[in-house]
């Protein structure tokens, strides 16, 4: 029975909302939501293609780099004044906060490494220069010298496994076996590291030491990390994780010998 019927002071029947109007109301709340929901769903499909595309654009750019290099190191070949590989001159035309291009073989970690003035700008800026909530690599910016004992390298944790999304699989010590070393290269010359530690923790770990200027603070740094006591540079690459506490990290740390 969906309306029950009273009489008024005249006699005349009178009808009562029911469960009629109550079950319209939660009908109309369940369209609401749905289309809210679609909404959502369409503005997180628009940014992850944003993204890829982006990431696309900047490997087109490296490729086309690379095919051209004739041209390119042409003009900065040596003698030129200007000190660096033709690819990495090519980039910072690009960006010129790039700095290196980091990767690890046989996974998605593949990309450049910018370094800014601060550690928030690349949080949601993409190399190129576009606003993106994935970001882009890079370097802590008091990284800076001739000589840097531990660089570190911050990224986002993407759900598309871009970026340092898919830096949880070292965890598995079988992934990590397969896949031990970290890669730098910068003006033609790469640099590998041994990774020695993939761990868990918060932004107090000792993974984001970064001042070495007292005597044996590297030392004591290499202890507290548990690094090879004979290692000459560590990398630490720094990414967050899903948690209730924003101050949680994944982090890889590698060694120099």
């Amino acid at each position: 029975m969906a309306m029950k019927k009273t009489r008024d002071t005249h006699g005349k029947a009178r009808v009562k909302p029911s469960r009629a109007l109550s079950g319209l109301l939660t009908n109309t709340l369940i369209v609401i939501f749905a289309v809210i929901a679609a909404v959502v769903a369409a503005v997180a499909l628009t940014v992850v293609r944003r993204h890829e595309r982006d990431l696309s654009n900047l490997r087109h750019e490296r490729d086309t780099l690379l095919s051209d290099m004739a041209e390119t190191q042409a003009r900065y070949a040596p003698g030129t004044g200007h000190g660096q590989s033709a690819f990495d001159a090519g980039m910072q035309e690009i960006n010129p906060d790039y700095i290196s291009w980091l990767s690890i073989e046989g996974t998605q970690v593949d990309h450049p490494v910018v370094r800014g003035d601060d550690n928030e700008t690349y949080l949601s800026m993409s190399f190129s220069g576009q606003e993106n909530r994935y970001g882009a690599l890079f370097m802590d910016y008091r990284c800076i010298g001739d000589y840097v004992p531990h660089i570190i390298i911050y990224g986002h944790n993407s759900s598309s496994g871009d970026m340092f999304g898919n830096l949880s699989r070292f965890l598995d010590a079988e992934y990590l076996s397969n896949h031990p070393q970290i890669a730098l290269k910068a003006n033609d010359r790469t640099v590998r590291y041994e990774i020695f530690s993939v761990r868990s923790t918060d932004v107090n770990d000792p993974a984001f030491y970064i001042d070495f200027s007292a005597p044996g603070s590297f030392q004591a740094f290499l202890e507290r990390c548990g690094a090879p006591p004979d290692a000459v540079q560590v990398i630490t690459l720094s990414t967050c994780v899903t948690s209730p506490d924003n101050d949680d990290r994944l982090v890889i740390q590698g060694v120099l010998r």
